[in-house]
């Protein structure tokens, strides 16, 4: 079948600047690309079956004119025609277009590729930016709130499935697992990221895991994951344990000849990380340990000249991973200047004294000291969109689509997991 248009492109007679010819040209290709999908949508109700009266569901029927149905696309709203019958049994009107329009729009008017962008708009930036994109992309305004519609619709869907896929993934297997390549690494990082939460004043944190295979030099300064892929919950240490596991199945991590866990000093880290890779290697970050031993010292000796050799001489043992010569250093300095802060930050070094390695071992044999990967991570997964713009809150069941979304861009799984959510759902108007 082919459908032929005419649709002639009008300029001045006078010459027109590059941006202003490229203004008309679009919205000259829009106009065309209008035309052809209403024009083409009416050439193959031939090829559509006219189907039963769905009131008396009696086959016979007579022609009763046509009613047209908008709907929103990427380059604009379109006319659909509509043939019109009236039911041989009960006199009704019914539009027999119908049977192919409502399985891809639903109740709604937006097609599913507006659906698609406006879900990867939305994802990407607040939905007040989103709806300005796509408005200036199709020519003609889409609201916020259709974008926000949209979003929280698909989103949820798409957390859906990504929970059943990791239930599955963690089930044991009916037959024998096949054989697959063992990765010589894999290294785990884990952290969270606190989300203003309008189920809870306090806020809520989305638990954030990254698992890869170390990172390689991209240009001069910066590093890049190899293999990397993301996993985030915003349910909770029980909701995110079976999400970071089936990450690690996906690529027999747990088959990995080395295995490393880096955090900071959350206790859920640990717990988790220990149980998931018992034999892993844990590496407390480096910052954290530093950051978390200034304010324990300035509290004992505000006086930065007095508190310098004490300072040099913990450090020196920490970067050594000596963490009994680090408690006894807070110690001598105690009997000095006693405060209860130095007695707060000794209990942590014990608490964390198997995720404390030999830094400068590892900074020599150029093994990561800390857990950068996860703290971009925590930014790309959650920040940039959860916490973009001061003031921004959350229901929880709108964080967990939103980071779902999120994982489905960042884990290149979109093309996948998008479409089958892509659901006919009705959407306010514009």
């Amino acid at each position: 079948m082919e459908v032929m248009i005419a649709v002639p492109l009008v300029l001045p007679d006078q010459a027109l600047a590059v941006g202003d010819l490229e203004a008309r040209v679009e919205a000259w290709g829009r106009d065309v690309m209008r035309q052809a999908m209403a024009t083409a949508w009416a050439a193959q109700a031939v090829l559509r079956p006219a189907g039963p009266c769905p009131a008396c569901g009696a086959r016979e029927g007579r022609p009763a004119g046509g009613k047209a149905r908008r709907v929103e696309t990427l380059f604009g709203p379109v006319a659909l025609p509509r043939r019109r019958r009236q039911g041989g049994g009960c006199g009704r009107h019914y539009q027999p277009d119908d049977a192919a329009r409502v399985p891809a729009l639903g109740t709604g008017r937006l097609s599913p590729r507006l659906r698609e962008m406006a879900v990867l708009c939305g994802a990407s930036w607040p939905y007040r930016d989103a709806a300005k994109v796509l408005g200036r992309l199709r020519g003609v305004p889409l609201s916020a709130e259709t974008v926000r519609t949209v979003v929280g619709g698909v989103g949820a869907a798409v957390a859906t499935a990504q929970a059943q896929e990791a239930a599955a993934a963690i089930a044991p297997p009916a037959t024998a697992p096949e054989l697959r390549a063992v990765p010589t690494r894999l290294e785990l990082e884990l952290d969270g990221a606190w989300v203003h939460c309008r189920d809870n004043a306090r806020g809520l944190e989305v638990k954030v895991g990254v698992a890869h295979a170390g990172s390689v030099a991209v240009g001069t300064t910066r590093r890049a994951l190899v293999q990397r892929a993301y996993a985030a919950t915003a349910h909770g240490v029980a909701a995110f344990g079976p999400l970071i596991t089936a990450v690690i199945e996906a690529r027999n991590g747990f088959a990995a000849i080395v295995q490393e866990l880096f955090g900071d000093g959350a206790a859920w880290i640990w717990r988790l990380g220990g149980e998931l890779l018992p034999a892993a290697t844990w590496v407390l970050d480096r910052w954290h340990l530093t950051d978390a031993r200034r304010p324990a010292l300035r509290a004992a000796l505000p006086d930065k000249a007095a508190r310098a050799p004490w300072s040099e001489r913990v450090e020196a043992r920490l970067e050594a991973g000596d963490v009994p010569g680090a408690v006894a250093v807070l110690a001598d300095m105690a009997a000095v200047a006693p405060h209860e802060k130095l007695a707060a930050f000794a209990d942590y070094l014990t608490t964390l004294a198997p995720a404390i390695p030999n830094y400068a071992a590892r900074r020599a044999a150029g093994a990561r000291i800390g857990s950068g990967g996860i703290e971009k991570g925590v930014d790309v997964v959650v920040n940039r969109r959860l916490k973009g713009r001061r003031g921004m809150r959350w229901w929880r069941d709108r964080i967990e689509g939103m980071v779902a979304l999120r994982l489905a861009l960042l884990n290149d799984v979109w093309d996948a997991l998008i479409p089958p959510a892509l659901s006919p759902q009705h959407v306010p108007p514009f």
